[in-house]
């Protein structure tokens, strides 16, 4: 197999992975998607698609539903939602900008925007995105369908404080969110084991103390 039929074949299986997984989800308020692509003009394009339940229920508990009388002061809450709430960091310094976003608003909503200023050299990925982290179980599935930037699909939830850190590591991207996430859980763990001894602690300086007597 020649190296462009095999660069082809895989991503045929990431799109159809992808695709598999958006048409698993289509009907589920709960279940968002981020994808970043590269147009054939060279421009970097996020798409981020969700129910339009899931905007109307971010923005009226935000906003309330009196705060917009028109889809197109809707659409302006929707994006003043979107720059509060989406941080795209290269490389531990570079915070992107975004163009100007546009809705489409539909059954299937998307907010579409051009994504300036992304360095050649990609080696650290961090990227945020809390537009629906008010709903319960939410969940936003993020892939990055361009050459230098990882390739697999990851999730965003509450658990991870909807946010990816990935580190690009002897050709392997590694997800550095779940090492801090490990490392504060066994800060909680020794603390609280920490808490637990300290009556274990007193009970027997208090038991040798009155032995001594």
């Amino acid at each position: 197999m020649s190296y462009k039929k095999k660069i082809i074949k895989q991503w045929s299986f990431i799109l159809a992975l992808f695709l598999f997984t958006i048409v698993g989800h289509a009907h589920q308020p709960d279940f968002s998607t981020s994808v970043l692509s590269k147009t054939d003009d060279g421009k970097y394009v996020l798409q981020i698609t969700s129910s339009l339940t899931a905007f109307e229920g971010e923005i009226d508990y935000l906003y309330s539903k009196n705060a917009y009388k028109t889809p197109e002061a809707f659409q302006q809450l929707v994006i003043d939602h979107f720059n509060k709430n989406v941080l795209f960091i290269i490389n531990g310094k570079d915070t992107l900008k975004f163009g100007s976003p546009l809705v489409l608003l539909g059954h299937e909503t998307k907010l579409i925007v051009e994504v300036l200023n992304v360095p050649n050299s990609i080696k650290e990925v961090n990227f945020t995105n809390t537009m629906f982290k008010d709903m319960p179980h939410n969940q936003m599935a993020v892939i990055m369908l361009i050459d230098g930037f990882p390739k697999a699909q990851y999730i965003l939830e509450n658990n991870n404080e909807q946010t990816i850190q990935l580190k690009l590591k002897e050709g392997t991207w590694v997800n550095s969110r779940i090492d801090e996430l490990k490392m504060k859980n066994i800060l909680y763990i020794s603390f609280f084991l920490i808490l637990a001894m300290i009556p274990l602690i007193y009970i027997s300086y208090r038991d040798r103390k009155n032995f001594r007597k």
